[in-house]
């Protein structure tokens, strides 16, 4: 299977990650053929500077890949990080590049929300004004500044979501992996979410090592919207592997020729900036459906 590229890699654009034949796994290592296997031979080029979304149904592997593009999993094949094999990086240098916003966001222990957000500065070994002025910027712009003294244990569900993403911020990493990034946040914090990375990702990170690019972003989302608000273009998982990716601009051409086929009204399912009111997870099975089977699909669209 050929690599499906969130975009074109110009002689000026080097890939932020570049995948090979990936498989990924949880637990002890397994043969291919195991039920442990998530992801089964993704191909994947993700241009620096580019803003890629992943779809699928629930269970086709997308956190996986987020964890297995951290390095945080056991995987086979080959992972390139800025042109250079994952798996000879150690843990710091790793985090330097890259930092992972999980959807679970373990508790263990009741620091404050300053403090939690003061962690992410671990991997760049500083300890100075750069750091507070890093802490203090992505707490402002999380919206978190009010809370910064309180114990994360005294959060709610939402506020907890806004500092594990302030966390990511302050990891100050070229590129972010967001995983269900506003899954708890109320429609206001959505949208604040997501007007902070559009601007996040026209920006550019030095790193450890002074190189300066442009800061890529790697996002699952549940919702359609939102999806194609903060992505160029998305790729679609299912059963652990990549079924394709597709321009957001060609993505909601497909789904109107799909959608007028079970001769529904394209006016009726979309809001304003000409978004489907369809869940990722939905669209995704109407892309994989059988295209001579619409009436399949009815589940969905009804």
């Amino acid at each position: 299977m050929g690599k499906t590229k969130a975009g074109l890699v110009g002689a000026d654009m080097e890939a932020a990650f570049e995948v090979r034949n990936l498989s990924a796994f949880y637990g002890r290592k397994h043969p291919k053929d195991s039920g442990n296997m998530v992801l089964r031979d993704v191909n994947l080029v993700i241009p620096s500077g580019s803003a890629l979304g992943i779809i699928g149904p629930n269970g086709a592997g997308k956190s996986t890949l987020l964890r297995a593009l951290a390095g945080i999993i056991p995987s086979e094949g080959e992972i390139y990080l800025f042109g250079e094999p994952l798996a000879e990086k150690k843990r710091r240098e790793i985090a330097c590049c890259c930092a992972l916003m999980s959807q679970f966001f373990p508790v263990g222990f009741a620091y404050s929300v300053r403090k939690t957000v003061e962690m992410a500065r671990y991997a760049r070994g500083q300890r100075g004004m750069r750091d507070r002025i890093v802490v203090q910027r992505s707490l402002e712009e999380a919206g978190l500044q009010e809370l910064a003294d309180r114990p994360i244990t005294e959060l709610s569900g939402g506020q907890l979501q806004r500092v594990f993403f302030a966390r990511a911020l302050a990891q100050e990493t070229p590129i972010l992996l967001l995983d269900e990034p506003a899954s708890s946040l109320d429609l206001q914090y959505q949208a604040e979410l997501a007007e902070l990375l559009i601007r996040w990702k026209k920006r550019q990170t030095t790193l450890p090592d002074g190189r300066t690019v442009p800061n890529t972003l790697i996002s699952v989302c549940h919702d359609l919207s939102l999806a194609l608000d903060l992505s160029d273009d998305l790729v679609l998982l299912k059963d652990g592997r990549a079924h394709g990716s597709w321009n957001n601009r060609n993505l909601l051409h497909r789904l109107r020729v799909l959608l007028n086929r079970r001769h529904q009204r394209m006016s009726d399912l979309v809001i304003g900036y000409d978004l489907p009111l369809l869940l990722a997870e939905d669209a995704a099975l109407l892309l994989l459906s059988d295209k001579n089977d619409l009436d399949g699909i009815q589940q969905i669209l009804l």
